[in-house]
């Protein structure tokens, strides 16, 4: 069997198309005041790009309805030149029926759909389309705190019972943390995983810690897309 599929992958060669459009960022924030937010792809090819663009509200194997989501899209579909640049516009509809005491979370989607190569025609080829799917965050204009107070009023409890801790977000924001390490009096507790919190809720880490931290050291992702780190003791 190992030598059918070596001979198989050896006489199947194909050439490889793919796309190459990016998006600036990996988040997207919507201030309330915000009358629209551009959204900048970019084509790193030496070809042009179709680029089909949409929002849906967190199922990623739908496509909703216009009533379903609070914007639209400005051009939803448009081809982008080689080497060039391409503002797709992001503009509010019916967001006054968001929540405003906390944010609100879409995702944006693009699809980079790769042309035909004249140049491989007849040639054996595979060519597939390459989906992006980043966050969008609706911000009201009259949450209490700002963003930054709202990472260092995150909370930290021990459950003894359970040997594990359990993450609090008190704010009215998405908080997304990339690590934790928790310092016990017999060591360090690393816990490297995207965690997204929800707004005034709370998740329990799922790892366990055999004795109460002293300490915690949290890395998050900003407005920016960056890492920030903050550390805190434990009570």
């Amino acid at each position: 069997m190992r030598k059918i599929v070596l001979t198989l992958l050896t006489v199947c060669w194909i050439n490889l198309t793919q796309a190459g459009v990016s998006i600036d960022g990996t988040r997207i924030i919507f201030p309330a005041g915000s009358t629209n937010v551009g959204v900048q792809v970019r084509n790193e090819f030496n070809t042009p790009a179709l680029v089909q663009t949409w929002i849906d509200n967190g199922n990623i194997d739908e496509i909703p309805t216009a009533e379903e989501i609070p914007f639209v899209l400005t051009p939803p579909l448009s081809r982008v030149e080689p080497n060039q640049g391409q503002i797709i516009r992001i503009i509010q509809t019916g967001s006054s029926k968001l929540p405003e005491d906390r944010e609100s979370l879409f995702w944006f989607n693009m699809l980079d759909i790769p042309p035909d190569n004249p140049n491989l025609v007849g040639q054996n080829l595979l060519s597939f389309t390459v989906r992006t799917r980043i966050k969008l965050f609706y911000r009201p204009s009259k949450l209490k705190i700002s963003v930054n107070d709202a990472f260092n009023q995150i909370q930290f409890n021990y459950l003894a019972d359970e040997k594990t801790v359990e993450l609090k977000n008190p704010t009215p924001y998405y908080i997304t943390f990339v690590s934790l390490n928790f310092k016990t009096s017999s060591g360090d507790g690393d816990y490297k995983k995207s965690i997204m919190v929800l707004p005034f809720s709370s998740q329990k880490i799922d790892f366990k810690l055999e004795n109460k931290p002293n300490n915690v050291n949290y890395s998050f992702i900003n407005d920016l897309g960056g890492v920030q780190s903050i550390s805190k003791s434990m009570n």
